[in-house]
């Protein structure tokens, strides 16, 4: 077992710090990374679980990516999150959203949509819970953020 004396405590706490910071922007960039976007229903594509489906690219773009912290920033885009991301430090809120001009579609894609739109065509739509798929696996993407940050220490 590692010893350390109280004189090192400082030194401790900044290591610590530093993996806990690396840890939070790895995990948050690699979910956010794995949601694919595949081609929607007019490019010949299906709607699949946990998946932004492109059509015209409007709602894959319409992410923004939002930092409240150390590094308060805003950005938009398919691949904002990445700054975003990576400059997360633990502690931060980070807030990331689909929609824009876009949020009617964008929930209407997530959530699925049966019924009649104002436009009178009728949908029986299933949702693709892009944001729920990813969400339900981050205590597997914090580990694997950990087993990488614990091997570049050693």
């Amino acid at each position: 077992m590692t010893k350390y004396r109280f004189a090192d405590l400082p030194r401790w706490v900044t290591k610590v710090k530093k993996i806990q910071d690396a840890v939070v922007s790895q995990a948050t960039s690699d979910m956010l990374s794995d949601i694919k976007v595949v081609p929607g229903i007019a490019r010949g594509g299906s709607r699949q679980q946990g998946t932004i489906p492109r059509d015209l690219g409007t709602l894959a773009a319409s992410l923004t990516s939002t930092l409240y912290g150390s590094s308060a920033m805003s950005q938009t885009g398919a691949a904002s999150y990445v700054l975003v991301a990576g400059a997360m430090e633990g502690g931060d809120v980070a807030q990331f959203t689909w929609g824009g001009p876009a949020a009617g579609y964008a929930a209407r894609v997530h959530y699925g949509f049966t019924g009649t739109d104002s436009l009178g065509r009728t949908y029986n739509q299933p949702g693709t819970f892009w944001v729920d798929v990813a969400a339900a696996g981050w205590q597997g993407y914090v580990a694997r953020a950990v087993t990488k940050a614990k091997a570049a220490i050693q």
